[in-house]
């Protein structure tokens, strides 16, 4: 009997206790910033990259000879998920899958830090953004 008040009131003191069940980050879909960062294609070299996101369009730049190709469009994120729309004209003399458009993952490392990347087949093109804060 003494077993069963001692598990007893364990049980309480543990159901009284309030957990923590913030899963979302304090930074989730804060995505409007500066950034500045780097981009890297798989087998590839690492460019240097900076982007501007608004509400809900971005622009930025890319590295020397469109890699990648980065300009001005739409985006929507919806948790771990990025949509980006290229609204920009570009000429035929470079690898068009290094065009920031398409689908993305997004994971806020912390709260000035973020990743960008999507996979496709053994590539993968990945964003690594800093915030830029003054």
């Amino acid at each position: 009997m003494r077993q069963v008040l001692c598990i007893l009131s364990i049980l309480l003191t543990l159901s009284a206790c309030k957990k923590n069940n913030n899963n979302s980050s304090p930074v989730a879909n804060k995505l409007p910033g500066h950034y500045s960062g780097t981009f890297n294609r798989t087998g590839m070299d690492t460019a240097n990259v900076s982007f501007i996101f608004s509400d809900s369009t971005f622009s930025g730049t890319g590295g020397p000879l469109n890699y990648p190709a980065i300009c001005s469009g739409h985006y929507h994120q919806n948790g771990e998920s990025l949509v980006v729309t290229d609204t920009c004209s570009w000429t035929a003399n470079f690898d068009w899958t290094l065009i920031f458009n398409g689908n993305y993952s997004i994971h806020f490392i912390n709260e000035n830090k973020v990743r960008i990347w999507r996979t496709t087949g053994l590539t993968t093109d990945e964003y690594l953004l800093n915030r830029l804060t003054r």
